[in-house]
């Protein structure tokens, strides 16, 4: 069972209504469960976490601070706040996992995140930012705000050559990767060897 891979099981509104808590609460506890969230409010559910058989929790990171952040997750929590959540989930003994999204060229410090979580991640997923899904009005944004990453995002070559720089930093760093989604032409899962 997946949680949640487009929305945010993990709302603010969850503090108050506990829907996801009360879910995990019936489910049943054999079967394996991936949740997927930004938000740090996750840690309340660990007592729910310890009852599953297999169980991973994983928290959407990209170093979006400052700029970056105000205009592109403007409302979500901050990158030290879901970097304390994947600490205190793998101090409790619970598999847990970065999920490194969205990618922007000249934006993510990919070596950044890694070097500050390689310690207390299970394991690393990495997506591409999908531009063309994210639609036009973020495309001008990142236009407007961004053209050198938005030219990279654009550009066969210059994209792939960043690809082939991200697998490059991957392997130098030696960490566990199970995928890449790197949206070009329709999806595509690349695999790291």
């Amino acid at each position: 069972v997946a949680m949640s891979t487009i929305s945010d099981p993990y709302q603010p509104i969850e503090r108050e209504l506990k829907l996801t808590r009360r879910t995990l609460e019936m489910m049943n506890k054999r079967n394996k469960l991936s949740i997927l969230t930004k938000s740090p409010l996750v840690m309340r559910d660990t007592d729910l976490f310890k009852l599953f058989n297999e169980i991973e929790v994983g928290l959407t990171i990209n170093s979006f601070e400052g700029k970056e952040k105000q205009l592109i997750e403007p409302f979500t929590p901050s990158q030290k706040l879901r970097i304390d959540a994947l600490k205190n989930l793998k101090e409790e003994g619970v598999k847990n996992y970065a999920f490194v999204s969205p990618i922007i060229p000249g934006i993510t410090d990919l070596e950044g995140i890694i070097r500050e979580t390689r310690d207390i991640v299970d394991y690393y997923f990495f997506e591409m930012l999908n531009l063309k899904a994210a639609g036009q009005k973020f495309q001008e944004l990142l236009r407007e705000n961004f053209p050198e990453s938005y030219e990279v995002m654009n550009n066969d070559d210059k994209f792939w050559r960043f690809i082939r720089e991200v697998m490059a930093l991957i392997k130098r760093l030696n960490i566990r990767v199970e995928g890449i989604e790197v949206h070009r032409r329709g999806w595509k899962l690349m695999e790291v060897k």
